[in-house]
């Protein structure tokens, strides 16, 4: 099963950098995965002091490949639909 790897950035800088990554039969699953955990995240960025708006959830497969990106903008404000 695949490994998908989930990364924080803004405006190029790291925010968080998943080093464990998640096994998932396909893109669209761990697609439509990070855009439900993605949504709880809102909180997340308050803490940090960050404008959620300027941050990308970037994926990556085991080969350290960007398989997609999306913005949290596009998250949550209900752009970003699941596959």
């Amino acid at each position: 099963m695949p490994r998908f790897f989930f990364h924080v950035r803004c405006r190029g800088e790291t925010l968080s950098c998943d080093d464990l990554g998640l096994d998932f039969p396909d893109v669209v699953t761990a697609h439509n995965e990070a855009l439900g955990a993605a949504r709880g995240l809102n909180g997340v960025f308050v803490t940090w002091g960050r404008n959620p708006h300027d941050c990308t959830l970037e994926v990556e497969n085991a080969a350290g490949e960007l398989v997609f990106n999306v913005s949290f903008a596009a998250i949550f404000n209900g752009d970003a639909k699941p596959a």
